[in-house]
């Protein structure tokens, strides 16, 4: 039995870093793809005043700096970075303090990411998402820390990753996941499953003495 699951937790790695390989990276093609996601999320915009929202929506803000970070990157030579990067950095100050949503850019975001509410969320460096994945405030995914980790976490397509929730260190988190609000993650798991962390425990103060 434990054979078992052993080759269908390979298999499950398999899938995911073969998902991961095949993303083809276009940075301004997967930003428009990110636009879509948020046009989609906030239907009744429209019009003029609708497309200025979603482009000065935080989380997209955020997105489009990340997006120009990965394409300077890929600038060939690299002396005609220079000046691209050093605006990128003034870019990255304002969504780390501003914002507060600090997205590496030597981490790989598929296309289609989509950050429903600001603030406090971090993706270090060495992690994978898939496309069209979806974080919530407060989300940390990153390295485990204190040397347990040699990379960030490799997550698929369509995860949602709720508000406060952390997900670290070298682990796989397979497609269609639901991590729940305030759950920490810190191993394998398989394709369309859901993650909560333990329920609340409700205990009545005790009356008192009059």
């Amino acid at each position: 039995m434990a054979d078992a699951n052993s080759d269908n937790s390979d298999d499950i790695d398999q899938v995911v870093i073969n998902s991961q390989s095949a993303l083809v990276e276009n940075p301004w093609q997967d930003l428009i793809a990110d636009f879509r996601r948020f046009a989609s999320a906030s239907s009744h915009r429209s019009g003029v005043i609708g497309l200025l929202a979603n482009c000065l929506d935080y989380g997209f803000m955020a997105i489009a700096i990340y997006r120009f970070g990965r394409w300077c990157r890929m600038i060939s030579p690299r002396w005609l970075s220079i000046s691209p990067k050093f605006i990128y950095q003034l870019l990255r100050v304002f969504s780390n303090l501003i914002l507060g949503i600090e997205l590496s850019t030597a981490s790989r975001i598929g296309p289609g990411f989509y950050i429903g509410h600001w603030g406090g969320i971090v993706v270090g460096a060495d992690c994978e998402l898939g496309s069209g994945c979806s974080v919530g405030q407060g989300v940390t995914i990153g390295y485990k820390g204190a040397g347990k980790s040699t990379r960030g976490p490799v997550i698929g397509n369509n995860v949602y990753v709720g508000v406060s929730a952390v997900v670290v260190g070298e682990i796989r988190v397979g497609h269609g996941v639901v991590i729940g609000a305030n759950t920490t993650v810190v191993k394998d798991v398989p394709d369309n499953y859901r993650v909560v962390s333990a329920a609340v425990r409700m205990d009545p103060i005790a009356a008192k003495p009059s």
